[in-house]
C-alpha cells in the first residue's frame, strides 16, 4: 500500500513536471504574498518502509522583486506516521527561506503562472508517541538539522481578485548530523508531498 501511494505521488509530480514545466508561490512586482497551504507527503527512500502518509500544515510571506523573482519564507508543522504502531508519528517543523521563478510571463498569462523554486533552512524533528517525544536510553528523539527544498507548482490568479490559488509538489532533503550520535540525529530525511494554497497579494 505504501509503496502504491509513494508511486502515485511521484507520477504526480512528475506528470505536473512535465505538463506545466514548474510550479510554486508567486507574487508580482513590489507585492507581498500572504499563503497558507496543505500538502499530503510521505517519506520516502532510506528509512521510509514502515512509514505512512500524514499531513502538512503551513504559511509563507513573499515579495516580488519582479522579472518573475519572488522571495519568501515558510515554516509549518507536519508528520507522517507509521503503519508498526498506532500513534508513533515522526513531526517536523522547517523554517526555510527560498526563491520561486514565475514562467507567466514567458507564457504570456497573468493568470495561469507556472513555476519553480528552491529553499534551504533548518528542519526540527521529532519522533513522538501519541505526540510525546520518546526518549531511547537517556537521548531525547529530537534534532534539528540542515535542510533544502525544491518546488514545482502552478499558480492559478483570480480576475480581477488579489486572492490567488496554487497546487504544488515539493521534495524535502534533511541532512544528518552523524558526529553528533545516535537516532534520529544519525539519519538523513526525505519525503515528498503533494498539496495546495490560496495567497492574498498586497500592493506596495
Amino acid at each position: 500500500m505504501k509503496q502504491m501511494i509513494s508511486v502515485a505521488l511521484l507520477s504526480t509530480i512528475a506528470t505536473l513536471f512535465l505538463s506545466f514545466t514548474s510550479l510554486g508561490q508567486v507574487a508580482g512586482k513590489n507585492e507581498l504574498n500572504a499563503r497558507i497551504v496543505s500538502d499530503g507527503m510521505i517519506l520516502v527512500g532510506d528509512q521510509s518502509d514502515d512509514s505512512q502518509v500524514g499531513p502538512y500544515f503551513g504559511g509563507s510571506i513573499g515579495y516580488g522583486l519582479g522579472y518573475g523573482v519572488t522571495l519568501y519564507v515558510e515554516s509549518g508543522f507536519g508528520w507522517t506516521n507509521y503503519d508498526s504502531k498506532d500513534g508513533l508519528r515522526l513531526a517536523q517543523i522547517p523554517v526555510l527561506g527560498g526563491v520561486t521563478y514565475n514562467f507567466g510571463d514567458l507564457l504570456g498569462s497573468t493568470i495561469v503562472q507556472p513555476y519553480v523554486g528552491a529553499s534551504a533552512g533548518i528542519a526540527n524533528y521529532f519522533l513522538q508517541q501519541d505526540w510525546n517525544t520518546i526518549s531511547i536510553g537517556a537521548s531525547e528523539q529530537k534534532t534539528t538539522n540542515f535542510a533544502v527544498e525544491g518546488l514545482v507548482g502552478v499558480n492559478f490568479r483570480i480576475p480581477d481578485s488579489p486572492v490567488t490559488i496554487d497546487i504544488r509538489a515539493k521534495y524535502d532533503h534533511v541532512f544528518s548530523d552523524r558526529d553528533r550520535g545516535v537516532g534520529l540525529e544519525s539519519h538523513e530525511w526525505n519525503n515528498v508531498g503533494v498539496g495546495g494554497g490560496i495567497s492574498y497579494n498586497f500592493s506596495l
